[in-house]
């Protein structure tokens, strides 16, 4: 079971929208995916049709970091929770309450910070159907960006040629190497997206080459750039591979692209 973190300690980078539209390019190709929203704006859970409204604290990702701390989650405290969609993909929804997440897992043992990963180990082995697991994360450093990375096997981080975020890269990948180097987990792949890519002025070229000198091997040859048929579908709670609009397939052939070149890296095809 593949595990791919959206993260990047920054808001505004469509981290929502590369991890709904990844998880919906995943099942066209006939995978099993399972959508962990971590954020408490609740907006890839919203995005995909879910009324977080009507889905209570207990039935949530919060429900489940709870039991985790208690120690009695496993693979059925997933199943319980978990919502299908009308798009075949599973998720397991954010609740509003989950912005007291960070204190709660700061007073549970060594921070929670294993929390996710035994609980997927525990997914992994039982009869569960998902081929792929994809957490949309908020934008922060913290101990659910910890708790994420310590069960990823990917970390996915989008990117584009903006000051702010060159900075938020580079403290992400403090964060990565200090979950390598604790050896909390030593095989954490990382991987950068460039997302609503769209480089126009001198200064932006600039930082641009700047992602390509610094992280050039990490950089990922699919390109997303800023199209229409992103915004509209998010407006519609519908991935970009069931909204029918001009210039879809184009947009649905470069996460198709995408998922291609991920299943190089790390296998994750059907």
């Amino acid at each position: 079971m593949h595990v791919y973190a959206v993260a990047l300690e920054k808001g505004g980078c469509g981290k929502t929208a590369l991890a709904v539209n990844l998880s919906a390019a995943f099942h066209s190709l006939g995978l099993e995916v399972l959508l962990v929203d971590l954020d408490s704006q609740a907006s890839a859970s919203h995005w995909l049709g879910i009324d977080t409204e009507q889905v209570s604290a207990t039935d949530s990702v919060l429900g489940l970091i709870s039991d985790g701390i208690k120690d009695r989650a496993d693979a059925q405290s997933v199943l319980s929770r978990v919502i299908p969609t009308e798009e075949g993909i599973h998720v397991l929804p954010a609740h509003d309450l989950m912005a007291g997440l960070p204190a709660q897992l700061a007073a549970a043992p060594m921070s929670g910070l294993f929390l996710l990963q035994q609980i997927f180990a525990d997914l992994d082995r039982s009869a569960a159907p998902f081929d792929v697991v994809v957490l949309d994360l908020p934008p922060a450093r913290g101990p659910v960006l910890a708790m994420a990375l310590a069960a990823a096997t990917r970390c996915l981080v989008p990117v584009q040629p903006e000051d702010l975020v060159v900075r938020a890269v580079h403290a992400l990948m403090t964060s990565v190497q200090q979950i390598r180097s604790r050896q909390v987990n030593a095989d954490l792949q990382v991987s950068m997206v460039r997302n609503r890519y769209a480089p126009r002025s001198n200064a932006d070229k600039i930082l641009d080459q700047m992602l390509r000198d610094d992280y050039g091997s990490l950089l990922l040859q699919t390109i997303i750039p800023i199209r229409a048929p992103l915004r509209d579908s998010a407006l519609l709670q519908q991935s970009i591979f069931r909204y029918s609009g001009p210039d879809v397939t184009d947009v649905r052939s470069l996460f198709v692209q995408l998922v291609d070149e991920l299943a190089m890296l790390d296998g994750a095809q059907p």
